[in-house]
């Protein structure tokens, strides 16, 4: 894993192959304010916009509403790459659908040469659909 640092302020952001991971207790913050606080807010100005009469509540809340989009989107992507980098998964298991739509298994790829798995242990696999060229 690749790591970028910024001297003047020493913030390391982790790089994977498939791009950028957010830290995970930054990454519990934000999601808590983005699924949280930011929604509240934009509710209590639209709310205390209609009371009191506010011109400009809309555009407050249409700006609090957009920097909330943004940083779902920033989560989600972040949260892919964690999931298709996951260190605690041992594999992949590989899905696609047959010839009448039902999905199936095609493969089950482990990524350890012998791995050792203890009774009543969990075993995590990224699952990957593949998309058949027709």
């Amino acid at each position: 894993m690749n790591v970028w640092k910024n001297d003047s302020k020493r913030w390391d952001i982790p790089l994977t192959d498939t791009g950028f991971v957010i830290p995970p207790k930054l990454y519990d913050f934000l999601k808590f304010v983005s699924l949280v606080i930011l929604p509240a807010a934009a509710a209590l100005v639209i709310a205390l916009g209609v009371l009191l009469h506010w011109n400009s509540s809309e555009v407050v809340a249409g700006v609090i509403t957009a920097v909330d989009t943004f940083m779902g989107v920033i989560l989600g992507k972040s949260a892919s790459n964690y999931k298709q980098n996951d260190p605690n998964a041992v594999g992949e298991l590989v899905f696609g659908t047959d010839e009448e739509g039902n999905a199936e298994v095609r493969r089950i790829a482990v990524n350890q040469e012998n791995p050792v798995f203890k009774a009543g242990s969990k075993m995590y696999l990224n699952v990957v659909r593949q998309i058949d060229q027709k």
